[in-house]
């Protein structure tokens, strides 16, 4: 059988079956500078676009990045238009307010790329977006990060502005009118907090008042933040003036997250070297033909290649598929970062603390994936992120995370569900170098294999286990690692590990993944020929786009009308 007959082809998507229609070309740039307009922050600092960038591959470049009120990484002005130009996101830290209230922590995980993100979507599972694979329901799922705190809304509390004045109240300059949210969650009445159930009944938000009931000055909850940003986008013509045409109707949190969502929709990497192979072209040199060819042999297996004899390394029954992954889960034993809220202690482990681990009505508990004196220690904070167990509630599923698609992967530097890989060690300033050591290390990880570090040195004591690549966990348990293919359970053919490859065959698997997979114009145009570069100016008038180090919750939209 010849090679071209068993590659996996990736059709364009099909947006009337993802979305229910195929978006126009007025909406879809709609959804483009909704995108990159730091409106959407109650603090006007921060965009989708401050994690999804195109000189970062539609991701960010940070190991755990910075949401509202936090420092650095480009703007609309100096943002590069293509991987690795420009200003780089790759040191974003927290910052304050302008207020003296300071950004609390960095996120959960790494940040994923939006690219491909349209073949993950399941409104039937409602599964698939995240590294731990929770939601798949995109409209939903964009209008999350706009209304959690840590993300885009902000943690810090409403501040009156030079006037004394709260313009976030009803009757102000924003709420003039009531906005009804239909993207809803319960909250209690008292305190004005989330009690962390989605699904509420649609709720009328006639303003925010400074505050609560329980005499606490507002920290707005998840309804208000939404309600927040559809009051300002309310007060700008454009905005008013493009949903009227769109949708037939004014500013709403459910036609902003399908304005986000169809933008979102068309991110999509097709056009790599390896799909003009497999259309018949010669576009895939002899290194990366022959990272091919081992990349799609199962593991271990000897081949020959232009006359080069070869071992297979089997990536194909992980990142399988025309997307290259993003369709299972495995654990591979990667340490998490000690930064992530999902790596502490109190967090992770306390089954009724934490948005992860409070019981929820919905959708059940927490299992209990730590064991104390196991994958959790006394002497220590620090405890590995469960993963996939936090989106399924399944012990089956501890310690998972969704195999990366590994399509424009050279572009979405550092790697692994916390970003860790980032070629520790190794002095290389040149972005795109550095991104192609740290994959090399992502493959040799693989290559290596599941290792039981107390077996390692049991007929040699003078032998210990030490991991120069720097990324395994020895808390994450053994039995749960997988590197051979996610559709089976627990370590399988460990006998298959090492894989020896020379330096030059490592070279080639990688020179395929980063090149070979490569669709540099998926930067620039969408798939439905729409712009998804980054612009200057956004409807707002805020300025610069994307991030504003700056802004300020007191600001109104400058081309706002009140």
């Amino acid at each position: 059988m010849k090679l071209k007959e068993v590659l996996p082809v990736l059709e364009r998507p099909n947006y009337d079956v993802i979305l229910g229609r195929t978006p126009s070309q007025k909406e879809l740039e709609l959804g483009r500078l909704i995108f990159n307009d730091t409106i959407l922050s109650r603090n006007n600092d921060v965009s989708c676009a401050t994690c999804h960038l195109t000189n970062h591959g539609l991701a960010d470049g940070n190991a755990l990045n910075v949401g509202t009120l936090g420092q650095g990484g480009p703007s609309g002005d100096d943002v590069g238009s293509a991987f690795a130009e420009g200003v780089l996101s790759v040191s974003r830290s927290t910052g304050e307010d302008g207020f003296g209230f300071v950004g609390p922590t960095f996120f959960f995980r790494n940040t994923l790329s939006t690219v491909n993100v349209a073949y993950r979507v399941n409104e039937a599972t409602d599964n698939g977006l995240f590294h731990d694979g929770r939601f798949g329901r995109i409209h939903f799922q964009v209008l999350l990060p706009i209304h959690t705190n840590v993300e885009i809304c902000g943690t810090n509390p409403i501040v009156l502005n030079e006037k004394g004045e709260n313009i976030f109240a009803e009757g102000g300059p924003l709420f003039d009118k009531p906005v009804t949210i239909n993207h809803s969650n319960s909250n209690d009445d008292y305190t004005g907090q989330d009690t962390g159930k989605f699904h509420a009944q649609p709720q009328i938000i006639k303003g925010i008042p400074y505050k609560r009931k329980d005499g606490s000055i507002s920290i707005p909850n998840r309804n208000e933040c939404l309600a927040i940003l559809v009051a300002k986008m309310r007060k700008v013509p454009y905005y008013q003036k493009t949903f009227q045409e769109v949708y037939g109707e004014d500013v709403t949190d459910l036609n902003i997250g399908r304005a986000i969502s169809s933008f979102v929709m068309t991110h999509v990497a097709l056009n790599t070297p390896y799909d003009k192979f497999v259309k018949g072209e010669n576009s895939l040199d002899a290194s990366q033909l022959r990272g091919l060819a081992m990349f799609m042999t199962p593991i271990g297996k000897e081949i020959e290649v232009g006359g080069k004899k070869l071992k297979g390394v089997g990536c194909i029954n992980c990142h399988d598929k025309g997307t290259f992954g993003g369709n299972g889960f495995a654990s591979l034993g990667v340490r998490s970062d000690s930064r992530s809220p999902l790596s502490r202690t109190d967090f992770s482990t306390n089954r009724n603390n934490g948005f992860f681990s409070r019981p929820r009505v919905q959708r059940g508990y927490l299992p209990n994936c730590h064991v104390l004196g196991s994958s959790a220690l006394e002497t220590t904070s620090y405890v590995p992120d469960i993963g996939r167990a936090n989106g399924s509630f399944n012990s089956d599923d501890c310690f998972k995370f969704r195999i990366p698609p590994l399509r424009n992967v050279i572009e979405t530097y550092p790697y692994f569900h916390h970003g860790t890989e980032r070629a520790l060690g190794r002095n290389e300033s040149d972005f795109e170098k550095r991104s192609l050591l740290a994959l090399k290390n992502v493959v040799a990880y693989h290559l290596r294999g599941p290792i039981n570090p107390q077996l390692y040195s049991a007929y040699d004591v003078q032998k210990p286990f030490f991991d120069d690549l720097y990324q395994k966990d020895f808390l994450v348990p053994y039995y749960a690692q997988n590197f051979i293919d996610y559709k089976l359970k627990g370590p399988n053919h460990v006998d298959l590990f090492p894989v020896t490859l020379d330096d030059e065959a490592i070279n080639d698997v990688v020179n395929f993944i980063a090149y070979g997979l490569w669709d540099k114009s998926s930067m620039s145009k969408g798939a439905l020929g729409n712009d998804v570069s980054h612009p200057k100016k956004v409807p707002s008038g805020l300025s610069p786009s994307i991030t504003r180090d700056n802004g300020k919750q007191t600001e109104l939209p400058p081309n706002g009308k009140y």
